[in-house]
């Protein structure tokens, strides 16, 4: 009984502790926010920014509006690589029409491909706007198709093969459809003159050279290194010559 109690306890002392961390770390975190968004109010580019990237990195939970801030910052800097992955980085997790155009213009006017305006960029774009509406679509087509076969077989009626093979492949695809977005990934090219190469390996040979700025789509990934399709070839670059947006 005496440990039962004890054990009671513990669970209580955990939960005040795991409490109170919390706190400390919110108000922590939002003391960071007033500081950041003062300097970036003053014009204090430099330190706004370094100040909104140690909040990126320190919490899970922060506000989208950090990625505009600092698009801004680093397009006041000229800094227009790090613009568009702040940028990308906003416009991968919420569909705003006004980024969209904005990262495409910024890409035509210092000449960075990869940011076309082509069927799967506009794809993606409107899915993550209207993804909500398309689930709920697809979902209550599934459900409704579920419920017929569960009533014919509550009443001994005969369901065919294929209809059971179509449906099964209907989830698949709704599956595959629901986790898109999210397993779709790109990088930006950070550095000039980064080598691309056939193989995972520093040592591999080299198939061509790319510039800063390009962004590309990730096709795998595999230790340090990004298999990424280029010029219409599949090629690896390394972790260190890349932003990458998910």
């Amino acid at each position: 009984m005496m440990q039962t109690y004890f054990l009671k306890f513990l669970k209580k002392l955990f939960l005040l502790f795991f409490f109170l961390i919390q706190t400390i770390d919110s108000q922590a975190q939002r003391k960071l926010y007033l500081t950041a968004d003062s300097l970036f109010n003053q014009k204090k580019f430099d330190e706004a920014a370094e100040t909104y990237e140690k909040i990126l990195i320190s919490s899970v939970n922060f506000n989208p509006k950090i990625y505009l801030k600092l698009a801004y910052v680093y397009e006041n800097k000229g800094d227009f690589v790090k613009e568009l992955y702040y940028l990308n980085l906003y416009s991968f997790r919420f569909a705003d029409e006004r980024v969209f155009e904005k990262i495409y213009t910024i890409a035509t006017e210092n000449g960075y491909s990869g940011y076309e305006k082509n069927d799967l960029n506009y794809f993606l774009y409107y899915f993550r706007q209207y993804s909500i509406y398309v689930w709920i679509g697809f979902l209550l087509v599934g459900i409704y198709v579920f419920t017929i076969f569960i009533i014919k077989r509550s009443n001994n009626q005969f369901t065919p093969t294929h209809h059971k093979v179509i449906f099964l492949i209907y989830l698949i695809f709704l599956s595959v459809l629901i986790n898109l977005p999210n397993n779709y990934r790109t990088v930006i090219i950070k550095n000039e003159h980064v080598y691309l190469r056939d193989y995972p390996s520093a040592g591999s040979h080299i198939v061509g050279t790319i510039s800063e700025g390009h962004r590309l789509n990730v096709i795998n990934s595999e230790d340090i290194w990004y298999q990424v399709l280029w010029d219409g070839k599949f090629c690896y670059v390394k972790q260190s010559d890349i932003l990458l947006i998910h």
